[in-house]
């Protein structure tokens, strides 16, 4: 990664927030999704460990490493549909575009209760 790249990234809201968090230990919500579907993947997790090349993140029962090189940060709401597709929400949080286009997106706030497939009214 050159100088000016990482000064960049230094810069960015939305790596400065994944700093905090790794610093603070939280417990985060994850969303990843492969850029050409047929895989997405939710849970929750903790960043161990952070470096402008590559993360690894804590989950139950397994670690997961996701090379960061070239990746881009977007801080914000994102949308995500209800289960019966008829209504969104958004879920503040910090989305990652990684190099090979696929998605990973975290937040501190977790998906309402009556919004998750096993909810019972």
């Amino acid at each position: 990664m050159t100088l000016a790249a990482l000064s960049s990234q230094e810069n960015d809201p939305g790596w400065q927030r994944l700093v905090a968090w790794q610093c603070d230990g939280a417990r985060l919500a994850f969303v990843y999704s492969r850029s050409l579907g047929g895989l997405m993947q939710t849970g929750q997790c903790r960043i161990a460990r952070l470096t402008p090349d590559a993360a690894t993140l804590e989950t139950a029962g397994s670690k997961l490493m996701v090379a960061l090189t070239g990746t881009t940060y977007e801080t914000g709401p994102q949308l995500f549909f209800t289960p019966d597709l008829l209504s969104h929400y958004g879920v503040d949080g910090v989305a990652l575009r990684l190099p090979n286009h696929d998605w990973l997106f975290f937040s501190e706030q977790a998906i309402p209760a009556h919004l998750q497939l096993n909810s019972r009214p």
